[in-house]
């Protein structure tokens, strides 16, 4: 009963946290000159007389992120259950689309692991999948946090104290993973899953995963950065990398309840990091939901429709 309630209240403290940031999301707007409708025409305009080919640039670095991901799905079941890349990608844009419906990554692990056999390491698998690409976001969004704050000399804001305790709670999460094996933690049997994938995968493997996620990640960089320049947010190199880096880091922190408040914390979080240049709020919305359109929106159309195809099959 008391597992069951605290579900319910994680799920409701989620709730409440989505409708939190989408409240300040709108307030923000709606406290500009321009309001929703210079957001509305901003995104318009922008859209407009747009070469064909600066889409399907992104298009493609849309499709090389995917890959990317279903090289790094495909190779951490190795040593489980061998798949192609072409499942891979299915299996991995099925989770996405899932995760639409299904709250605290449930969903993305469970569309990963439908078509598996050994459902049960392929849950610690799906987990250590989001562990790597954790990992290389934090420490990106660390490097871009440092660059913000001595850069504004900031000091006793939330970006200042985020570069103090990011390193303090890297180094207990490290020793807790070391010596995870003489805890009793251990015995928690999703935690069992997950050392399980970990300890069974060889150096070579732990190399190759970190050098997928890092190039998935700078492929995240590049689309970003591009798209800040198409909609008018023209910033110094430098200054833009530390804030898209900064976005993302914020965006893996901040709770997400599905892959639709998601996109109101890659905005917010934005405007947040933004406020130290004289920008245009509306233009940096209209990037920031562009990015997710592409990377989000048309892959989970294309897993939803995986998802229907399956079922039938299955039926």
């Amino acid at each position: 009963m008391s597992k069951y309630f605290g579900q319910k209240l994680i799920f409701v403290v989620r709730i409440l946290l989505f409708g939190l940031v989408i409240y300040m999301l709108f307030r923000t707007i709606k406290h500009q000159p321009q309001g929703i409708e210079g957001l509305m025409a901003t995104f318009l305009s922008s859209w407009q007389g747009t070469s064909s080919y600066f889409w399907i640039a992104l298009l493609v670095l849309m499709v090389l992120n995917w890959t990317l991901e279903s090289w790094k799905w495909r190779t951490l079941l190795e040593h489980i259950e061998p798949i192609s890349i072409a499942q891979a990608f299915k299996s991995v844009l099925t989770g996405l689309a899932l995760g639409m419906l299904l709250p605290s990554g449930t969903g993305d692990v469970a569309g990963r692991i439908i078509n598996l056999k050994k459902k049960t390491e392929g849950i610690g698998a799906g987990i250590v999948s989001g562990i790597i690409q954790t990992i290389v976001t934090l420490s990106f969004g660390y490097v871009g946090l440092v660059f913000i704050v001595q850069k504004f000399c900031l000091n006793n804001t939330l970006e200042s104290y985020l570069v103090l305790v990011m390193p303090t709670l890297g180094l207990v999460a490290s020793i807790l993973f070391w010596y995870s094996k003489k805890l009793k933690l251990i015995q928690h049997k999703r935690i069992q899953q997950v050392l399980t994938a970990i300890f069974s995968l060889t150096k070579k493997q732990w190399v190759r995963l970190f050098t997928i996620g890092m190039i998935r990640h700078l492929v995240f960089i590049l689309q970003f950065c591009l798209l800040f320049n198409w909609a008018g947010v023209k910033l110094p190199f430098v200054d833009t990398l530390s804030i898209v880096n900064s976005v993302f880091l914020a965006k893996t922190i901040i709770p997400a309840l599905n892959f639709v408040s998601d996109l109101g914390v890659r905005e917010l979080s934005a405007i947040y990091f933004m406020r130290h240049y004289a920008v245009d709020i509306n233009q940096v919305i209209t990037a920031t939901f562009s990015l997710w359109l592409l990377n989000i929106g048309i892959p989970v159309l294309i897993g939803s429709i995986w998802i229907l195809f399956t079922r039938k099959n299955a039926h």
